[in-house]
């Protein structure tokens, strides 16, 4: 993400789609463009009749999505907080001085904020029911869990993720969620689903031995 940081940037400020990923290989990136303009949708939402608006990225990566805010609204100040590990919140940092970043959720959920999201990171939280909580809790309006593995039918699932051909070090683990319990734990805590997202289309992924086949989605909720 580093190394592609450069033209990410140059591309974003730029007039091209919004067709790019962080890791800016294959181009046009279809299922980026979704994510993309799909996160465009919820921020315009967000900012309605607002001039200054707060973010808190759960699991925001170098703060792309702080970058790609102030490209698609620039006529809003964004307040925007990162809640990352601690050595990608120093590189962040050295390239978006303006984003608030923190390796602690004590520290991130102090406050409120008028958006919350988490994108492509809930899956990966040990105890995703407290985690949902302490997201909703932050959210002053909306929240907004955006590419998440889902299935219909089998209850909630852990799988064990391989990803050393694409480069890294270790296996590692996350959630597939069954539909009906992530809602009703995020409903639970007094919201109500405005829209959903097929984050990557209709593609499903396939897991060795797993009961059922899951779809990636997004959810953006309103507090009621």
């Amino acid at each position: 993400m580093l190394d592609n940081w450069e033209p990410y940037k140059r591309t974003l400020d730029g007039t091209e789609p919004l067709a790019f990923s962080p890791w800016f290989t294959d181009l046009p990136d279809f299922k980026a463009h979704n994510v993309l303009m799909t996160y465009s949708y919820v921020l315009a939402r967000a900012a309605q009749r607002k001039t200054r608006l707060s973010v808190l990225d759960w699991g925001g990566a170098l703060g792309h999505y702080a970058a790609v805010g102030n490209a698609v609204l620039p006529e809003v100040s964004l307040d925007f907080t990162v809640k990352e590990r601690a050595d990608l919140c120093a590189a962040g940092h050295a390239l978006l001085p303006e984003v608030s970043f923190t390796s602690s959720d004590d520290d991130c959920f102090r406050r409120r904020y008028d958006l919350v999201m988490a994108n492509n990171s809930l899956q990966y939280a040990a105890n995703w029911r407290d985690s949902v909580r302490q997201l909703a809790d932050a959210a002053e309006s909306w929240l907004f869990i955006m590419s998440v593995p889902v299935v219909r039918k089998a209850r909630s699932f852990v799988v064990v993720q391989r990803p050393q051909r694409h480069g890294l070090g270790a296996d590692y683990i996350s959630w597939v969620f069954n539909y009906d319990e992530l809602l009703r734990q995020v409903t639970g805590s007094g919201f109500i689903l405005q829209r959903e997202f097929l984050a990557f289309g209709t593609d499903r992924q396939y897991y060795r031995k797993a009961p059922e086949a899951s779809q990636v989605l997004g959810f953006l909720f309103r507090r009621t």
